[in-house]
């Protein structure tokens, strides 16, 4: 027999036909650890990445290498100290990822409920009840209303009414009898059976769907745009460094300038302290979602804290996502002399609050908010697989007995029944709109009549269509993706607000481009999510997806973020990359708002960096042209990734403006926008150069004092500018920045004046650095207003 989700049952057919007999007495206690040892626990493995491995991976790659390589050269040419230094950059970065990733698992664990899920199943003959993780294939188990379906299992006798939205996404309940498989994650909802687990573990229909996860994963944007920087920085320097050894060998400069000039350029070039400003951003800005009281935000993959500001496409589950989860009345009809009050009264008779039934609660529900009084009940017959429908009998108000139906229209509004035609007719026009409909039917002398028909649906979250309409203001575009016929499907995203044609499987395979254009995709199972999800992957979108259930997880990984709601199944929140810890969906545009500020802190620190980079080294390349000798030593270069680079990763904490549109990174526009605001700090450095030079007559050693304190300074005055657009007056820093801008002015000041391992300067000269940089901050200022240069940088505040 093969499964309705096509999975081979493991037990033979011997097998389940010895325990659909009355003798048959389950497993037996010797054959347990056989299967144990064949089969395993009834669980599937959570995948754990060892803490060493993940440290070790902070050391490979492309930003790595070229850190790699610039200490060996360093060594090579006896300047331990620096090198010392950028192995301690190495060391700090990689304990930052290491620790942010810790605390994120933590905190996963903290949030999940400690329930040990338990299940009745009969050994020896004898029913007993054990954990569900020690559920074998083979073992016969009892199922009840509550209950959890903890395996695979095919049912022996009794009916029952399954809750598969953690699995499917449908929203309603599935009936199913003797002879049918029911899957793992289901919820009994009404009924009892008995029934022979199957399959267990990874081998159940859950384990399919986790495998679909662990082959699931996101395209890293992060180490794509490392890369890009560290290309483009590592061919500049490749360049430079191969013209001034032709050029040293034909104007007969010292091996050891050359030398040293290159490690100078390396020191300055390479960004050494770009994954800690990464990491820290993306860490400060996890602990910002993580404070938002209504909102907060559970960070597990640090990267998609950045990723976040560069999503245009947000994928959504709909069942217990952009909806409740929780089935309600909706419109009522009623014909003849019934009213609405009489047709609720009457449905309420035939439902049963004992049960637990959605439909039984939704009914209830709606009860209770119009205050209806129910007439008293005589009896009471569940509900009939086979008949579609519940029966009660009450007495009315002429102390008469009558009879009530509660089920399916087209089972019970037979030609025999009053009103029948007109019932059917608001019955199609009611499924049309995606609603499940039940018929009232009561039985009386006179015969049968529909008193009225009740409409049910799945509500949408009160918070999910306003959304779906900031989504749309913030540049992203929603598509719901559901595992509901596209009646529902379309109903749904018309309360929505989301337009166009609803599609499904089929048309995204005929057709793989309409992934780009759809909104709503209906009977979609977990791999025909990530279908949709790589389609616009491909096609250059940085997507998100918001899921709950067992059937989204595979697609919660596969997107760059992941987002499981508050109350979602743990397996969708271990694949999530974002776990939204309070109830609502604020936390998605929490999150938005935080990932473009933490980009914004990002582009802030890339940009500086590219500008001092650009700065250094046509400046320093040009004296050395002009003296064959280095104007920068590596001690001083030490000292400015000191003096800058931790000025900027103070950066991570910054004030920014907002951003109204999805970003990217285009880092070779970046660095043409970062060369004309280069030209300002560039023009400064050449003319107090020249000052102290031709005017002052400053020696060489001397010189080198003033170039290490112009550097400084007007790093500082052009990160001052480039933090805040359209001006750098607009925001005022973080506490945090003016800290370490103030430290490392005095820092600068005290070793320039005291001469402290350089040569001193006057404080005459050291005003004249200030004033100079003072002129840099407005320069700067005035190229940024530039269209040009807001262009290229992709400003879009």
């Amino acid at each position: 027999m093969s499964s309705a989700s096509g999975l081979e049952p493991i037990l033979s057919r011997d097998a389940r036909e010895e325990v659909r007999t009355p003798s048959g007495a389950g497993l037996q206690s010797g054959s347990i650890d056989t299967l144990r040892t064949r089969y395993g626990y009834n669980e599937v493995p959570e995948h754990r990445e060892n803490l060493f491995l993940l440290y070790l991976k902070n050391f490979w790659g492309p930003l790595p290498w070229a850190l790699e390589l610039t200490i060996l050269i360093t060594f090579f040419v006896g300047k331990q100290v620096e090198a010392i230094v950028i192995i301690l950059l190495f060391l700090l970065n990689a304990g930052i990822n290491i620790y942010q990733h810790r605390s994120a698992s933590a905190a996963l664990a903290a949030l999940r409920k400690n329930i040990q899920i338990t299940a009745r199943a009969k050994r020896d003959g004898v029913w007993i009840t054990l954990p569900a993780r020690e559920l074998l294939p083979g073992d016969v188990i009892r199922l009840q209303t509550g209950d959890i379906v903890s395996a695979d299992a095919t049912l022996i006798e009794g009916t029952l009414s399954v809750d598969l939205s953690m699995l499917t996404g449908e929203s309603l309940p599935k009936g199913s009898t003797a002879g049918e498989e029911i899957s793992s994650g289901g919820v009994i909802r009404r009924g009892e059976a008995t029934a022979l687990v199957e399959r267990t573990g990874a081998d159940a229909r859950f384990g399919a769907t986790a495998g679909l996860i662990e082959t699931s994963h996101a395209p890293t944007h992060m180490e794509q745009v490392i890369f890009s920087v560290i290309r483009y920085f590592f061919f500049v320097n490749i360049a430079l460094i191969i013209i001034i050894v032709i050029f040293g060998v034909f104007t007969h400069a010292q091996s050891g300038q050359i030398l040293n000039f290159a490690v100078v350029l390396l020191l300055m070039s390479v960004p050494v302290a770009f994954p800690a400003m990464f990491a820290v951003a993306q860490s400060y800005g996890a602990l910002q979602l993580g404070e938002q009281g209504s909102a907060k935000v559970l960070v597990r993959r640090l990267g998609a804290v950045q990723d976040g500001a560069m999503m245009d496409v947000l994928c959504s589950d709909k069942t217990g996502t952009l909806t409740t989860n929780h089935l309600a009345v909706g419109e009522i009809t009623h014909y003849g002399s019934a009213d609405d009050a009489s047709v609720l009264a009457l449905a309420g008779i035939c439902s049963d609050k004992a049960d637990s039934d959605s439909i039984d609660d939704a009914i209830f529900d709606r009860i209770a908010s119009d205050r209806i009084l129910l007439p008293t009940r005589t009896g009471f017959e569940p509900f009939d697989p086979a008949a579609k429908r519940t029966r009660a009998t009450f007495i009315d108000q002429d102390g008469k007995i009558r009879s009530v139906d509660l089920g399916l229209p087209e089972a019970l509004l037979s030609p025999d029944v009053a009103y029948a035609t007109e019932a059917l007719l608001d019955v199609s026009r009611f499924s049309e709109k995606g609603f499940r409909v039940l018929a009232v039917i009561q039985s009386g002398e006179s015969g049968k009549r529909c008193e009225g028909l009740l409409t049910l649906s799945d509500p949408i979250r009160p918070d999910a269509k306003d959304l779906i309409r900031d989504l749309a203001a913030a540049g992203i575009r929603t598509v719901m993706i559901t595992g509901d016929g596209r009646q529902t499907a379309g109903a749904v995203a018309a309360e929505l607000g989301l337009t166009g044609d609803v599609c499904t499987p089929e048309d995204l395979r005929a057709d793989p481009s309409i992934a780009l254009q759809a909104s709503v995709f209906a009977e979609a199972f977990p791999e025909n999510k990530i279908a949709i999800i790589e389609a616009l992957q491909h096609a250059g979108h940085v997507v998100g997806m918001t899921g709950d259930g067992v059937n989204d997880a595979p697609a919660l990984r596969q997107a760059e973020i992941g987002i499981a709601v508050e109350n979602a199944v743990d397996v969708a929140k271990q694949s999530a990359s974002l776990v939204l810890t309070s109830p609502g969906l604020g936390g998605i545009l929490h999150m938005i708002t935080v990932s473009r500020e933490v980009y914004s802190r990002l582009h802030t620190w890339a940009l500086n960096k590219i500008i001092k980079s650009i700065e250094v080294v046509l400046f320093t390349a040009g004296i050395f042209f002009m003296t064959r000798s280095y104007i920068l030593s590596p001690l001083l270069a030490v000292l400015l990734l000191f003096a800058n680079d931790f000025i900027a990763i103070s950066l991570a904490t910054d004030r920014t403006g907002s951003i109204t549109r999805p970003v990217r990174w285009d880092v070779g526009r970046l660095v043409l926008g970062s060369s004309i605001l280069a030209a300002a700090p560039l023009l400064c450095l050449t003319l107090t150069y020249s000052i102290a030079h031709l005017v002052i007559g400053y020696p060489f050693g001397t010189l080198r004092t003033v170039v290490y304190v112009s550097l400084v300074y007007y790093g500082i005055t052009t990160l001052l500018s480039i933090r805040a657009w359209p001006s750098g007056l607009s925001t005022q820093p973080s506490r945090t920045l003016f800290l370490a801008i103030l430290f490392s002015f005095v820092f600068t000041l005290a070793i320039g004046v005291s001469g402290f391992l350089i040569a001193p300067l006057s404080l005459s000269v050291i005003g004249l650095i200030m004033a100079a940089a003072a002129l840099n901050f407005f320069i700067v200022d005035a190229l940024k207003r530039l269209s040009l240069v807001q262009r290229l940088l992709g400003v879009s505040f």
